[in-house]
Order: structure tokens, then sequence, then C-alpha cells
């Protein structure tokens, strides 16, 4: 009797000051984080913070920023399937703006300007002007899903955004603005 509640005491120390165990997904966020800076684009870096994303999702397969996170590293990565899964599942949960804008991007990134492209940066545009209603002052993200969505309110967004000054502060924005609709998606995801 002595040894098996001995067995079990070790048992639960171990589990207890295992690393993995009962970690918070803010603690796989930070050590992915902190693993995706250090790569500065190597490869066998980026799939170690990579794994650190899936251990993190494994244990908390609902969190929303860790698969979030993962989806953009992934599309950094050039593994556009994978991150649209990830992308789609948020979808379906009410992907915030900045997440769904990703989606529409690989998308179109994948499959061209399609009716199912278009349809979702409308999406996205739909969510940023229900947003600005607290925040008058079109930002990047919604200046770049009404360019996207073909939206006869880019002209307007973009004329706000250039008389408010922002346009001097943001030169590499206003460059990508003036791309043609390719060069734009490929800028965006390589």
């Amino acid at each position: 009797m002595i040894k098996i509640a001995l067995a079990l005491l070790t048992a639960l120390l171990l589990a207890a000051c295992s690393p993995a165990s009962g970690e918070p997904p803010a603690y796989y966020q930070e050590r992915a984080g902190a693993a995706v800076m250090e790569a500065q684009g190597d490869v066998e870096q980026l799939e170690a913070a990579l794994a650190i994303y899936d251990e993190g999702l494994e244990r908390h397969p609902e969190d929303t920023e860790l698969r979030s996170s993962r989806a953009n590293l992934l599309a950094g990565m050039g593994r556009y399937d994978e991150a649209k899964r990830d992308l789609d599942v948020l979808h379906e949960k009410g992907l915030h703006k900045e997440g769904l804008l990703l989606r529409c991007i690989l998308l179109e990134r994948m499959e061209g300007a399609t009716d199912d492209a278009l349809a979702c940066y409308a999406e996205v545009e739909a969510a940023y002007v229900t947003a600005d209603e607290l925040d008058p002052q079109p930002d990047a993200n919604h200046m770049l899903a009404a360019r996207l969505a073909d939206s006869p309110e880019f002209e307007v967004l973009l004329l706000e955004w250039q008389s408010s000054g922002n346009a001097a502060q943001e030169p590499m924005l206003a460059e990508m603005l003036e791309m043609e609709r390719e060069q734009l998606v490929r800028q965006l995801l390589p």
C-alpha cells in the first residue's frame, strides 16, 4: 500500500514539474513568439516555433490567439493550405478582422481573385465599417480590404487617410496601395 501511494505521489510530482503541464495558452504564445523573433527567417528555428504552437494547441485546442498566431507563422512560411485550415476554423468561430483579412489574402493567393475572394474582402470591409463607428480614422487593414474588395469606398477612405497626415507617416503603405492587385497580394504573401 505504501509503495502504491509513493508511486502515485511521485507521478503527481513529476506531472506538476513538467514544463508543459497545465501551462496557460499565454505560456506557449510567449515561447513561440520569442522563437519566431529569434529565428530571423531560419527555417529550422521557425519549425521549432511551429512545434511550440502545435503543442499549445494540443493542450488548448480552442485558444483563438494560438491558432491565429500559428496561421500567421504558417502563412509566412509559405504553407498556405495549413494556414488557411487554421483560419477557416477561426472564421467559423467569428474570426477577428485582421485574421479574416489574412484569410482573404490567402484565398486569393491560392486561387486568384475569385468571386469568393472578393466576397471575403467585402466581409472584412463591412466588419471595419461597423468598427469604425468608434474610430472614424481608417486604418491600413481597412483600406487594404476595401482596395482588394474593389469597393467604391476605397477612394473615400484613401482621401480621409491622406488628409489626416498618416500617409506621410506610412510611406510603405502608400506605396502598397498604388501597386497592381497581383503585385500587392504577392507583397503581402510572397
